[in-house]
């Protein structure tokens, strides 16, 4: 009965170590998936015909101005009408196009700032660069994890729901933001705006997580 006992008491204890594990995750993982899978009438419209939409677009602008000479009135209306011609005749439909533009720069903007929920609370490892940041009141350090080395200075921040802000224990450091990490620790849905000096000037980090960081290890890259 002991033996049957022991057995148990390990299983259980291997299991909760197993269970105890932190989840490896990727900063694509981190983005709410249903947030980003939306329906985009512009996105393989090529550049071209974004440029003959752009073209029509502020042409609408401009004619509803009436300080307008005929001339520049003739010219824009012109000009609008061949870019939607234009995008017709590549199988565009222009009224579509335009009633659906703020629907979808609106989902495109909820595409870089939601999180996906089933991370929150959740203790993961993720790999990444450490953007070392000024302490906290409180002392606590602080470091913003990104993907890809020379972000938010020579490269554009990461959209706020793939930018990890990084507590740091009092005993960690941030060697250099040029060396690859694998920081592991509690990840929470905690929305930060900050604007700090990296390198030859200010970036601002908008980040919606914070890790509580247990460990930050260095890595091969």
């Amino acid at each position: 009965m002991r033996f049957l006992i022991s057995v148990f008491v390990a299983a259980l204890w291997v299991a909760t170590q197993t269970m105890a594990e932190p989840e490896a995750v990727a900063f694509s993982d981190l983005a709410d998936p249903f947030a980003v899978a939306f329906e985009d009438p512009y996105a393989a419209m090529g550049s071209d015909m974004l440029n003959e939409l752009k073209v029509l677009v502020q042409s609408d602008e401009k004619l509803v101005g009436i300080d307008l000479d005929e001339e520049t009135r003739t010219r824009l209306e012109a000009r609008r009408a061949a870019a939607q011609e234009k995008l017709e005749t590549n199988g565009h439909d222009v009224d579509v196009l335009l009633e659906q533009r703020w629907d979808v720069a609106k989902k495109r903007r909820n595409a870089l700032m939601a999180q996906n929920p089933i991370f929150d609370g959740v203790e993961v490892s993720i790999s990444g660069y450490i953007i070392p940041a000024p302490q906290a009141a409180d002392g606590s350090g602080f470091g913003y994890l990104v993907p890809q080395v020379g972000m938010c200075s020579h490269l554009p921040p990461p959209p706020p729901n793939q930018l990890v802000r990084v507590r740091l224990r009092a005993d960690q450091q941030v060697e250099s933001l040029y060396l690859p990490v694998r920081v592991t620790g509690l990840l929470r849905v905690e929305p930060s705006d900050e604007t700090i000096f990296v390198l030859d000037g200010e970036s601002r980090m908008l980040s919606g997580w914070t890790l509580y960081a247990e460990t930050v290890d260095l890595t091969d890259g």
